[in-house]
């Protein structure tokens, strides 16, 4: 079996993990194992094996990296415990939270925001600014934010790393990376038309890798924890990017240069 990570990336990764890993980290897999009859309603993981290669790849490069393989089938009681309900499935934790999660393989772009995860849980702190991380905090109720990608899509990890550093900070806080080409009924359900889209709650939605402070106020305003002076900051924002949608060739402004950017999809 050809390996998926090069020999100059297992290299390069097993002296990162070195010199960054702090405390153990476990790989938390579910997956699927192929089967000769399909129905409508029940189809194959299409990336589940090669998921599974990828996990294990990955903890041979650290002594603190442990893979926990199950089969979704076998397994059904703990995915329900953790609220896995499609593969491949894969959640990083260091055994205490199970919140950072990715629905589909982490590959392309993806790959680089599942290092980043590892290490962000693996030294239990992530890269926030203060006044971010006390207003996620601060949410009081289950949240659930799901971030829908592509593996080609340039600014999908920034979004994913937002939203998983949103879950490291808050227990109360679950963070879903999608991959929308593997997962195409929910790519339709929540019309997902450019990527990144970050679903909040089903209830909230924007497309593009936001700055986290503006990205924090729709996961507050979800929440039903937006602050007035908040809310009337995200009127302006959502006015703006409205302006910018409208026009034919995007122009972003200010803090929106380099950063709201999104990715047509087709599906």
């Amino acid at each position: 079996m050809m390996a998926l990570i090069s020999e100059r990336d297992r290299r390069r990764l097993e002296e990162f993990f070195r010199q960054r890993l702090v405390r153990p980290v476990r790989l938390v897999l579910f997956t699927q194992k192929p089967t000769l009859v399909w129905t409508p309603w029940s189809q194959p993981c299409q990336f589940c094996k090669e998921t599974e290669q990828l996990v294990q790849e990955l903890t041979q490069l650290s002594p603190l990296l442990e893979a926990d393989i199950h089969d979704i089938d076998n397994d059904g009681a703990l995915a329900e415990r953790y609220g896995v309900d499609k593969v491949p499935a894969l959640l990083v934790t260091d055994g205490s939270n199970f919140n950072i999660r990715y629905f589909g393989i982490p590959a392309g772009m993806e790959f680089t925001a599942l290092i980043e995860d590892i290490v962000m849980v693996s030294q239990g702190t992530t890269n926030l600014s203060e006044e971010v991380r006390e207003k996620i905090r601060r949410i009081p109720k289950p949240t659930h934010i799901q971030v829908f990608v592509t593996p080609t899509c340039p600014y999908c990890p920034k979004a994913v790393r937002t939203a998983h550093q949103f879950a490291m900070e808050n227990p109360r806080i679950v963070a879903d990376m999608v991959e929308a080409t593997e997962f195409v009924e929910l790519a339709e359900r929540y019309r997902i038309f450019a990527v990144p889209k970050v679903v909040i709650n089903d209830a909230i939605s924007f497309e593009g890798a936001l700055p986290e402070h503006l990205f924090a106020l729709y996961v507050l305003k979800a929440a039903d924890q937006l602050e007035k002076d908040d809310a009337t900051l995200l009127d302006e924002v959502e006015r703006e990017m409205a302006l910018e949608e409208g026009h034919e060739h995007h122009h972003h402004h200010d803090e929106f240069e380099h950063e709201h950017h999104f990715h047509r999809y087709d599906h």
